[in-house]
């Protein structure tokens, strides 16, 4: 019989749906090692069930991406540190490392085609230029370069095909620096008729005279001694019978004019009883090439005419005659020795001091003078082994620390490599410093009353940075080396003044210059020297190709110097009230060369509103803000000064003619 086979129907098993979490990104150390799943928790269910100590480490991406930022960190450092140390290096190392980090910073490395800021060759005729003659060579320091390269910059879009602007001023280049100078060398310095050599002021004129000078110009300018100058003037006056030499007579006309300009700034009583500063003037010339004609040889006082001499003429606004002078006086100096350390035993400790301030006041007249002009210094300071002036007055010459610092090289040594931002440098230290073993001065900084010899001090030490800045920066073979080197030159000048900075004393701290006190002249003089430092020595990022170029960033180590540049011009404005007053700014400023940290100031800010035009840069309206204020300050200024009507008239125009 057939069988028939049934099928039995199974039912399907039901499917439970686990929950599953989300995998875990990196499982702890137990579990990676048993092999075992771990839920990611801190501490993992596993290593808690099993009461274990729950780790979780790296894994082999992790670790990979930990190292990279360690090594990309590591390199940034070792980076900094050689673009620093290629500035202290010879040139040929410099040029070696600036090569090796160029492989790996391009950003830092474009030539571009930029403007230049180090000048190489003369585009005019000095000679045959009669009016180019008065103004001289102006190199890449100036502020008077950079008004004429803007100038030119503004030129190119605005002359018609007949090669006139459309002010109609010719485009000649050969011309485009006297119409840019506000320098009055082209204006005759001489008065006509006779002067008497033998008048002087009446004795209470010439004490106020005095008084002026030493209150207002000495603290900045120590090139003769206050108190024997000051006796020496009591006696002469004492004494109708007594004669004193040309020479003699002839500083203090110089005395006589450079307080007699002072009291012309800030209106003085005396004014109707004194003659005008360059009758005080020439008649010191007179006097000092009577017995004195150019070949002699220089001594002491004659140092000190062709100095005083030199800063007069930049008081009268003749810079380019100031300059030429003040060549003569440092090359009197070196001819006598006073750049460097007197071990004589033939003069007393107080007068080997006063020379040594004869020197340093000379080094900050030409340090000064030569960035007015853009042209080198004389000497380099590899030659100068003068130690720096001590922080104490003359008054305070026969008390103690004094006596010991002026009487024992060693000890000055040592007191001040604790006391300056510079030390004592291998070059002025004397060769017996060693020997003073463990001897420390008794005397701390923070001891010393507030005086004008420490401003001075400060101001000197200011002034060697500036003179580092122009003979490395502006260079021509310099400025022919990778921007590498050339930026690590100037963030390592900028480092330098932000540690002088850090060192000042509280009296003669600026950092709010808003809080008015007794120091009010110390304060505003280094302040305005340190902020035209700054200026100096990062004005080369803003003529960078790499600025220029619309629609691009700059690099952020290009701009940032660059924002250094124009941060320290705002700050210099900042520094003068919104409502200009002249009286005010002479009696706190070093008058005789404020016009031209307020045209550094102001050029600056115009390079810069050109650039922010140009490009569509933002916060264009906050540089004309302050382009504005300086414009107001110089035209306030102009009133009274026929240089700074010229320097109003030229950043006036400039300023009109971006706006177009």
């Amino acid at each position: 019989p057939s069988t028939s086979t049934s099928k039995i129907a199974i039912p399907r098993l039901s499917i439970r749906e686990v929950a599953v979490g989300p995998r875990t990104r990196k499982a702890c150390k137990e579990c990676r090692n048993r092999k075992a799943k771990c839920d990611g928790r801190q501490p993992c269910s596993r290593c808690a069930a099993c009461g274990i100590e729950c780790v979780y480490i790296d894994g082999k991406r992790e670790t990979m991406e930990r190292r990279y930022r360690d090594l990309e960190s590591q390199v940034q450092v070792y980076e900094k540190l050689l673009r620093r140390v290629q500035f202290r290096v010879s040139p040929k190392d410099g040029d070696l490392i600036a090569r090796t980090l160029a492989h790996v910073c391009h950003h830092l490395n474009d030539l571009g085609d930029g403007a230049v800021y180090a000048i190489e060759c003369v585009q005019e005729d000095l000679h045959s230029s009669k009016t180019l003659q008065p103004i001289g060579f102006i190199g890449g320091p100036s502020e008077l370069s950079w008004i004429q390269d803007l100038n030119q910059e503004v030129e190119k879009y605005t002359i018609s095909s007949d090669g006139i602007s459309p002010n109609g001023v010719p485009t000649n280049d050969s011309e485009v620096l006297s119409r840019v100078s506000y320098f009055l060398d082209d204006q005759e310095l001489a008065i006509y008729g006779n002067i008497d050599l033998q008048i002087q002021p009446p004795q209470g004129v010439a004490e106020q005279l005095l008084c002026l000078y030493f209150q207002t110009v000495h603290l900045s300018f120590p090139i003769i001694s206050k108190l024997s100058f000051t006796q020496q003037v009591g006696r002469y006056y004492a004494n109708p019978n007594l004669r004193p030499p040309k020479k003699w007579l002839a500083i203090l006309n110089l005395v006589f004019a450079a307080a007699a300009k002072f009291a012309h700034l800030v209106p003085q009583h005396l004014m109707q009883s004194m003659d005008s500063p360059t009758e005080y003037f020439f008649r010191a010339q007179q006097l000092a090439t009577a017995e004195n004609p150019l070949i002699e040889h220089p001594n002491l006082q004659q140092v000190q005419i062709e100095g005083l001499t030199a800063f007069l003429c930049m008081v009268l606004g003749h810079i380019n005659r100031s300059w030429r002078v003040c060549g003569i006086a440092i090359r009197s100096s070196i001819a006598m020795g006073i750049n460097l350390r007197n071990q004589s035993t033939e003069i007393s400790n107080t007068s080997r001091e006063i020379r040594y301030r004869v020197w340093w006041s000379l080094y900050t007249l030409e340090n000064t003078l030569s960035v007015m002009t853009g042209r080198p210094t004389g000497t380099s300071d590899r030659f100068c082994t003068t130690p720096l002036p001590i922080p104490f007055e003359e008054e305070q010459f026969h008390q103690d620390p004094a006596v010991k610092l002026l009487a024992d090289s060693g000890f000055r040594a040592e007191y001040m490599r604790d006391f300056t931002f510079f030390g004592c440098t291998p070059a002025n230290r004397p060769p017996n410093t060693d020997k003073i073993g463990g001897r420390r001065p008794d005397s701390k900084p923070q001891d010393i009353v507030p005086n004008n010899s420490r401003y001075f001090l400060y101001f000197v030490e200011l002034t060697k940075i500036m003179r580092q800045a122009v003979d490395s920066l502006y260079s021509p073979g310099f400025a022919r080396r990778p921007w590498l080197t050339i930026y690590a030159a100037m963030i390592d000048l900028v480092h330098e003044t932000d540690e002088w900075l850090s060192g000042l004393a509280e009296a003669f701290s600026f950092k709010d210059h808003q809080e008015s006190g007794r120091f009010d002249r110390w304060k505003w003089g280094l302040a305005v020297r340190f902020h035209s430092v700054r200026i100096t020595i990062c004005r080369p990022s803003l003529c960078r190709s790499g600025r220029h170029r619309q629609g691009t960033e700059p690099s952020k180590d290009l701009q940032e110097t660059a924002d250094i540049c124009i941060d320290s011009a705002c700050q210099l404005l900042d520094l003068l009230p919104d409502k200009p007053d002249g009286i005010w700014l002479a009696q706190v400023s070093p008058w005789w060369c404020v016009l031209h940290y307020l045209m550094q100031s102001a050029t600056i800010l115009l390079i810069e509103l050109g650039y922010r035009i140009g490009t569509g840069a933002d916060q264009a309206a906050f540089i004309e803000s302050r382009i504005k204020k300086a414009l107001d300050w110089l035209s306030a200024l102009a009133a009274d000064d026929l240089a700074a009507e010229r320097a109003f008239r030229v950043c006036d125009s400039l300023h009109r003619r971006l706006l177009l």
